[in-house]
């Protein structure tokens, strides 16, 4: 599994024409990613994720965000998306350091929670929960902003949906992806470390976490336009000066 997460392509248990399962590897072309550094927070989050006040954890219920990913609703009778020896094996992984999981509570209840697996400074998400208002949107975001806080270069989810577009989500031709991929792995396999006890606590702090990374992100777009405009200028001066002539500069 880890060989196939390398090489840029995920597991899936399908089904085949006799009834048994087997284990296939599979490739997204485009490729679904979240920019860490244009991490998207729409406005209907920011109001309603601090009147939620939902706890957030990482690592805390792997086993259980595993299994409630399983469960996920809307499958048709007989369709199975994670089965137990697939589910089993991303506990190996977790285990080893390799696949983590990314949890929301309100209160005890576990109502939201993300999982997946982590190689060098990549990150995919493989599956996603939820069973209360934006607690699928929270889990994301806490994955994200734990991730960037970690130093990692790629959160990978896969395939974009109306739903993750929302938080920035967006697609890149495969050989763009592998590139992106093959350089968040360049300083080996061993995942990046993400603390526990580190990054917001709670949903009011996750959407503090988040405006300050924005507005971070604002300060320096309106930097490098100042740069860009007074070397633009300076060029135009040059060029004006007697002895240049206009465009040779």
């Amino acid at each position: 599994m880890l060989f196939v997460y390398e090489q840029g392509a995920f597991p899936m248990d399908t089904r085949d024409e006799d009834g048994r399962f087997r284990v296939a590897a599979y490739r997204a072309d485009p490729r679904a990613i979240l920019d860490l550094d244009a991490i998207r927070l729409p406005r209907t989050l920011r109001r309603t994720l601090p009147r939620h006040e939902y706890r957030l954890t990482v690592d805390r219920a792997f086993g259980e965000v595993v299994d409630r990913c399983a469960q996920r609703p809307g499958l048709d009778p007989g369709e199975v998306w994670l089965t137990p020896r697939l589910a089993a094996a991303y506990r190996a992984l977790h285990r080893w350091g390799h696949a983590r999981s990314f949890e929301v509570w309100s209160g005890d209840e576990l109502v939201g929670g993300t999982f997946g697996v982590a190689l060098g400074r990549a990150h995919t998400l493989e599956s996603m929960f939820h069973v209360a208002a934006d607690a699928g949107s929270a889990a994301v975001l806490s994955a994200a902003v734990r991730l960037r806080a970690a130093g990692y270069r790629l959160l990978d989810v896969q395939q974009r949906t109306d739903h993750t577009a929302r938080l920035g989500v967006e697609d890149l031709a495969e050989e763009t992806f592998l590139d992106r991929l093959q350089a968040a792995l360049v300083g080996g396999l061993r995942p990046a470390a993400v603390r526990r006890d580190g990054g917001p606590v709670d949903s009011a702090e996750l959407v503090a976490a988040l405006d300050r990374l924005i507005a971070a992100r604002g300060r320096y777009a309106r930097s490098l336009a100042t740069v860009r405009r007074a070397s633009a200028d300076r060029i135009a001066t040059r060029s004006r000066r007697p002895g240049h002539a206009a465009g040779t500069t």
